[in-house]
């Protein structure tokens, strides 16, 4: 039998106050599960107090006043002798049961220290994959191209040229997995997610045949994945699960990650293009298309 089996049939009256401002209402104290329970005078509970929480706050001979809070906000006064006595009884068990089983809190804290750390280290990479197999190709191209709005690319349209620049990317990439933009204000050429392939108005202008352009847009293209891992890669947990669950980067991270790829060193030109018979463009297309930056 327990300290509280043995008092589970003892009741005492006592005078409980809510808070220090409530004027002090009479109740009947009983001992619950592990808990003194509070009741009004037509056995309707009040409140339960955790027993192993009840403090003493004074104790004038039979009279006691107990509190289940540190504050000492709400408070109880009961003078029976057998009650206080049966209170102080439990108390001790229960504080004792606690000093007997350190080691379980131990254990559980160390458990929790684990499982903690473990989340912290796998949780970037597990979010990283995450991002990746969620990211199909129009959403690689959406970031890409939401990449360049962040960055305020001034991109180069004219109807003619943007017709010639079709046409070409239609022969070079019949895929469609390779978007080529030509842009004022692009220093070098970079690529972005989603196939993405920015090119600079200067850049494309000193080119003498669209061969060059084709050895260079296959470069940069066979490095669109890339970026996009590069973009997640850094990436902190926070948005990276912001990401997989609205599908959305902030304007601010967007343009952080390209910066970063503007500011790489240039690829250097190492893809061989092999022609068809077919020409790639007529004369007269290629120089619309490199006056593009011009109009």
């Amino acid at each position: 039998m327990t300290a509280i089996d043995k008092y589970t049939r003892l009741e005492a009256l006592g005078q409980w106050r809510e808070s220090p401002d409530q004027p002090p209402r009479e109740v009947v104290v009983s001992f619950g599960n592990a808990t003194l329970v509070l009741s009004d005078l037509d056995e309707k509970p009040l409140c339960h107090w955790a027993m192993a929480a009840t403090a003493l706050l004074s104790r004038d001979g039979t009279k006691a006043v107990y509190t289940p809070d540190t504050e000492g906000f709400e408070t109880l006064e009961i003078d029976d002798a057998e009650m206080v006595e049966a209170i102080a009884q439990v108390s001790r068990a229960a504080t004792a049961v606690i000093r007997r089983t350190p080691w379980l809190r131990w254990i559980f804290l160390a458990f929790v220290l684990t499982v903690t750390a473990a989340i912290i280290y796998t949780a970037p990479s597990v979010l990283r994959s995450q991002a990746v197999r969620m990211t199909g190709h129009e959403s690689a191209r959406k970031l890409g191209t939401d990449m360049l709005a962040a960055l305020n690319a001034d991109i180069c349209r004219e109807p003619r040229a943007d017709a010639a620049r079709e046409l070409f990317q239609s022969r070079v990439f019949p895929d469609g997995r390779t978007l080529l933009i030509i842009s004022r204000n692009q220093p070098q050429a970079n690529a972005f997610p989603g196939g993405v392939v920015v090119v600079g108005g200067d850049a494309l202008q000193a080119m003498q045949a669209p061969n060059e352009l084709v050895q260079l847009t296959t470069n940069l293209s066979a490095q669109s994945e890339s970026t996009m891992n590069q973009l997640f890669e850094s990436s902190s947990p926070r948005e990276l699960f912001e990401y997989i669950t609205s599908g959305k980067l902030s304007d601010e991270r967007l343009a952080e990650a390209a910066k970063d790829i503007i500011n790489q060193p240039e690829l250097s030109e190492s893809a061989e293009f092999v022609s068809s018979d077919q020409p790639l463009l007529r004369d007269q297309d290629w120089v619309t298309l490199q006056g593009i930056c011009l109009e």
